[in-house]
């Protein structure tokens, strides 16, 4: 295991992000405090990644990793062997590359994320991890 150390004070808004993407039916506000990227997901009501950033990653199914914690609403996932899983509101997580996800229900999934979350929403990222 790799030690992480912080080496400065930084506070930053979601309010004022560093980056934001909007792809199809998301949006993703990116803020960098330190030398760590975190990013605050807000998945529209229809979203679903093979529908919706597939044809932009192009690949089979997601390639990211995520580590996350769900602020509002509900997220299904599908591994690539079947594994199917719910994330709530008040839930954290971790999903390994090699998955399809979808918002459940009539309410927007909003999480925040803290691992590999500067690739997000950027085409034909592939799963690589970027700076923002």
């Amino acid at each position: 295991m790799t030690a992480n150390f912080i080496r400065a004070l930084a506070v930053k808004s979601f309010d004022i992000p560093d980056k934001k993407r909007c792809p199809d039916k998301a949006e993703f506000d990116l803020v960098t405090v330190d030398d760590y990227s975190v990013a605050r997901l807000i998945l529209a009501p229809g979203w679903r990644w093979s529908e919706s950033a597939k044809p932009m990653e192009l690949t089979d199914f997601c390639e990211h990793s995520h580590l996350g914690y769900c602020v509002s609403g509900s997220l299904e996932i599908q591994t690539s062997d079947g594994v199917r899983s719910t994330i709530r509101a008040h839930d954290t997580y971790a999903l390994p590359p090699g998955h399809d996800e979808w918002v459940v229900g009539s309410e927007p999934f909003v999480a925040i994320e803290f691992l590999g979350t500067a690739s997000f929403g950027r085409p034909r990222s592939r799963g690589l991890h970027a700076l923002i």
